[in-house]
């Protein structure tokens, strides 16, 4: 039975529509827990594409959101209502029970799950540097030691950097703090500005990979290896509000039917038609 709320909220009105969101979200949960349905409050950014984003024809849809849409065809006591809003409001939503899931890539970090809890991860991220050329053999940082790269101030890719730096003294990465949106910073590499960006697959593809007009090349680094030695988090997944009721109860479900989406191969279908490639995590379910 299909039970999916498709409505979003525009993002010039929903500041204006949250301010007296929080009674009326608990209500709406209470009155269709009469009914044997439990409403839940989901929150999207609709960014970055392709894990959230509004289409051509305005609707949302993206990995994350395709992923909750199935998960709700399996579970008919859940219905999940989409609502879009500005990132920054997204956490705050969280924090005071206003929304009851985020779905926007979410690293799901120690330090979030001390604050929500998180959902079995449905991505593996795929970390690696991209260079103009491939003439390179990088397997580690170590090998990219004195070139020159970006690095955007508390970004987690700079942070794995700095930590380099600081484990390898007299071998560190030319860090040049900047500013610059991601697309400038790519043909920055083209054109030599610098000699590499440490990335995220997705990113790559779409402005650097070979169906674009820079065609760089992109080698992976090994997501153990990149764990192990500085702590990275590879993996996403839904956030729940403490505050939801029956949160526990809400979270079992939700993975009962991820890990169900898993085996029958949706999730694997829903990778390839998003990202053209497999993101479904490989060594956490």
């Amino acid at each position: 039975m299909n039970r999916i709320a498709r409505s979003t909220l525009a993002l010039s009105a929903i500041a204006a529509v949250a301010m007296g969101a929080t009674a009326c979200s608990s209500g709406t949960e209470t009155e269709a827990a009469a009914d044997g349905v439990t409403t839940l409050t989901v929150a999207t950014g609709a960014s970055p594409k392709p894990y959230t984003f509004l289409d051509e024809n305005d609707e949302l849809t993206g990995y994350d959101i395709e992923i909750l849409r199935a998960v709700d065809e399996k579970l008919p006591e859940i219905e999940f209502k989409f609502e879009v809003v500005d990132f920054p409001q997204l956490f705050a939503g969280l924090d005071s029970g206003l929304y009851n899931i985020v779905a926007n890539n979410l690293s799901a970090t120690e330090e979030r799950r001390e604050k929500y809890d998180f959902a079995t991860p449905t991505i593996e991220a795929q970390f690696g540097i991209v260079t103009k050329d491939d003439s390179q053999n990088i397997t580690r940082l170590d090998d990219l030691a004195g070139k020159r790269t970006y690095g955007e101030p508390g970004l987690n890719f700079t942070r794995v950097l700095e930590q380099y730096n600081e484990q390898n003294p007299g071998k560190e990465i030319k860090i040049e703090y900047t500013e610059l949106d991601t697309q400038t910073q790519y043909k920055n590499l083209a054109t030599g500005g610098i000699d590499f960006i440490f990335n995220e697959r997705v990113v790559y593809n779409e402005l650097g990979g070979p169906d674009t007009a820079l065609k760089l090349n992109f080698t992976e680094l090994d997501g153990a290896y990149l764990s192990d030695t500085f702590g990275t988090n590879l993996y996403s997944a839904f956030a729940f509000s403490k505050r939801t009721k029956n949160v526990d109860d809400i979270v079992e479900q939700v993975n009962g039917a991820i890990a169900e989406l898993d085996a029958d191969g949706t999730l694997a279908k829903l990778s390839d038609e998003f990202f053209g490639y497999d993101v479904t995590p490989k060594n956490v379910k």
